[in-house]
């Protein structure tokens, strides 16, 4: 379903500001649940504004020249952890926005080959079932 337009809430207060029916009756003429219309008529009552707020995320920590930064950061060192290039970089964030700002950059991780396993593989079903 798609976000009602600033003209169809305006006009969905003004019905109701009007007396032309009960939020329920306007709710329904215009297509919206009823706890919908409410949350129009609670943020006009409180703000004055009809309009839809802007979606989306907020902008990425990492751009920039703070991104520039990152990935120098990253050739000088190219075996820091996650949360060294966070501390290093001394950006108040998470460590997966520094893994997300490394993907933008194009570096790949790989597993390291030589590490064992931390325990031991299970034994498959039928083995179990022999014993």
């Amino acid at each position: 379903m798609s976000i009602a337009t600033a003209d169809i809430r305006r006009r969905a207060i003004a019905a109701y500001r009007n007396g032309k029916g009960t939020q329920a009756g306007i709710a329904h003429s215009y297509n919206v649940d009823i706890r919908t219309f409410q949350r129009w008529l609670a943020r006009f009552a409180t703000t004055r504004e009809s309009a839809p707020r802007p979606r989306g995320h907020r902008l990425a920590l990492f751009r920039g020249e703070r991104l520039a930064a990152l990935d120098q950061l990253v050739q000088d060192h190219p075996d820091a952890t996650l949360d060294e290039l966070r501390v290093a970089s001394n950006v108040n964030g998470s460590i997966m926005s520094v893994k997300r700002a490394l993907d933008r950059l194009g570096y790949r991780y790989k597993k390291n080959a030589s590490r064992q396993r931390t325990r031991p593989r299970r034994r498959p079903a039928a083995a179990r079932a022999m014993a």
